[in-house]
């Protein structure tokens, strides 16, 4: 999973392009043109992923519910000449955290729990979790502020990733387990980014809903919005082509093919594994922006609104609040990689603009730097 940072990650470069190729992305460029979306910075596009090499690549700038500007860029497989197309689906990483949160959100004004409710006795754990942890909350979890570890051990972590129907009872006995041992801080005094937080949020909707945490994903959230594109792991090609892009891991300073099945194991999909489109992505982030004016039937602007107010270190509930500059001003905004694919998807509020960026390498630092770049430069040309 993404540790959220730039600082925390390292990075690779390496990747090709061929003339046969720059022609699919003009053909690309001109259908975009054509179907009414802005070609905004199709040039642009293509020079960083020529100057990065950065194996593929795609923008959106979402402005007032319309798209201002939808493009994509590079390959869907390092060296196959197989262009990633605006239709593609990637893996968002832990993008996925503000996605649990708000299903959680849906409860909570479902009256199902509250915020502040504390979890064992909903979760029938009471009787068997290590004391200090008695007053664990959904704020704290959704926080990172619960004392909870970043991730499993390695030797869950390794795994293999049980069947859909096995996950609920997967995910409830890795969480049983870490709660057996005491926290690593006083729950709700540091912020401590925990994959295993999310992972016990998605126990949560398990044990509130009787549905594992996918299918209450699919019910709750994808179809309410419409994001039809929406899948869990890595985003699969029909008939053994490669009709989706394929994530790529840095190994000996060789950018490599990952299988199409490679992921963290699924136990964790509460914390990182939803796959969408780009254009899915962003109205998913737009939702968020309108929401908090009060204009979704999803939640109330209440809801939205204490899902993106700050706890400890900037960070909400699966958001964090960025300060930005007089251009900008402030935004939201998450990051997510599983190593193999990086995302980041961004909220500007004084612009009611959504900018999101996504790569099929996870050469975090490298596609971070990019997606930011992506972001000042959109918002500099919506200003023009």
């Amino acid at each position: 999973m993404n540790p959220l940072t730039r600082r925390q990650i390292s990075l690779l470069l390496y990747s090709g392009f061929t003339m046969m190729f720059w022609l699919s992305q003009g053909a690309q460029a001109e259908a975009r043109a054509e179907q009414g979306a802005q070609p905004m910075a199709d040039v642009w596009l293509q020079e960083q992923q020529v100057e990065s090499r950065l194996v593929g690549m795609a923008a959106v700038v979402i402005q007032g519910g319309e798209v201002r500007y939808l493009g994509a860029a590079g390959e869907r497989k390092k060296g196959s000449g197989v262009a990633v197309t605006v239709a593609d689906r990637w893996h968002l990483g832990s993008v996925t955290k503000s996605m649990t949160a708000t299903v959680l959100a849906r409860l909570v004004e479902a009256g199902e729990v509250g915020w502040d409710t504390p979890l064992l006795p909903v979760l029938g754990l009471a009787e068997t979790a290590y004391p200090d942890w008695q007053g664990l909350t959904l704020t704290q979890l959704l926080s990172h502020t619960a004392g909870l570890p970043a991730n499993f051990s390695m030797l869950q972590s390794i795994k293999v990733s049980p069947d859909e129907a096995a996950r609920p009872a997967a995910r409830l006995q890795a969480v049983r387990e870490v709660l057996n041992k005491p926290p690593n801080s006083v729950p709700g005094s540091e912020f401590l980014y925990s994959n295993v937080g999310y992972t016990l949020a998605g126990v949560v909707i398990e044990t509130l809903t009787g549905q594992g945490w996918e299918q209450a994903m699919r019910e709750r959230l994808f179809a309410p919005l419409g994001l039809n594109s929406a899948g869990f792991g890595p985003p699969q090609s029909e008939g053994g082509g490669l009709s989706e892009p394929r994530g790529h891991r840095h190994l000996f300073g060789l950018t490599l093919a990952a299988s199409e099945t490679a992921d963290n194991n699924a136990i964790i999909g509460p914390a990182g594994t939803v796959h969408l489109t780009l254009e899915d992505l962003a109205r998913y982030g737009y939702e968020h922006l309108s929401g908090e004016r009060g204009e979704s039937t999803l939640l109330s602007a209440d809801g939205y609104q204490r899902l993106h107010r700050p706890n400890l270190e900037h960070y909400a509930f699966g958001w964090v609040l960025r300060e930005g500059n007089a251009e900008t001003g402030p935004m939201l905004w998450h990051n997510g990689s599983n190593t193999m694919w990086y995302s980041l998807l961004v909220l500007v509020p004084e612009h009611d603009t959504v900018v999101a960026m996504v790569f099929n390498e996870g050469d975090v630092p490298r596609a971070d730097a990019l997606a930011w770049q992506w972001v000042e430069y959109s918002v500099q040309q919506l200003n023009e």
